[in-house]
């Protein structure tokens, strides 16, 4: 038994308006509608306005660069990193509250931070003890230790040849310390120590 012709019509009105509500909702939800077997348009392009009963496919919206976010660790993982580089951590101290200026703490270090202390100990070959990190009675600022940019590296005739050797002469400090290094990596011979900035 055939349909009749009102019916045929209002099955293809049925259709149209079910066609008309997908176009919407994928319009609504940002992707890019474009028939089986077609060329994807850019991202941002119209819903493109197939006939109904056309095959559809979704193409993928287009994905947003991921910001790439500076990493702080704490003190525990900050000094296991440090213990299988073949790294030294020494305390005054003898402790690591960063509450307290007689303590070496890594509270809070950047990861960048301590890859270039790393770095320093891989490239030398020399033994790398760290006497100061994050904890108080630093100089405060931006690039500070308190911030997480810089460490303190206790001096010795093999930590001093390959700096000088290997980084330029960059002038003084303001408070007289010796500079090498790049803005980057800046590093700092001052009387008891090497003030290390690592950007």
């Amino acid at each position: 038994m055939g349909t009749r012709p009102c019916e045929r019509r209002a099955v293809r009105l049925a259709a149209g308006a079910l066609f008309a509500v997908q176009t919407t909702f994928i319009a609504a939800a940002g992707v890019t509608a474009v028939p089986a077997g077609g060329p994807v348009p850019a991202p941002g392009a119209p819903v493109s306005a197939a006939a109904p009963g056309v095959p559809m496919r979704l193409a993928a919206p287009a994905s947003r660069p991921r910001r790439v976010r500076p990493v702080w660790l704490g003190h525990t993982q900050a000094a296991r990193r440090v213990q299988r580089a073949g790294l030294g951590l020494y305390s005054s101290g003898g402790c690591t509250d960063r509450r307290m200026r007689q303590c070496t703490s890594l509270e809070a270090i950047r990861t960048r931070t301590l890859r270039g202390a790393i770095r320093l100990k891989r490239r030398s070959g020399c033994p790398v003890t760290l006497t100061g990190g994050t904890e108080i009675g630093h100089v405060v600022g931006r690039y500070s230790h308190g911030n997480g940019y810089k460490l303190d590296v206790a001096p010795n005739a093999c930590v001093d040849r390959h700096i000088i050797r290997t980084q330029p002469f960059r002038g003084l400090r303001s408070d007289g310390a010796l500079l090498y290094g790049s803005p980057e990596s800046l590093y700092a011979r001052t009387p008891s120590h090497w003030d290390i900035l690592f950007r």
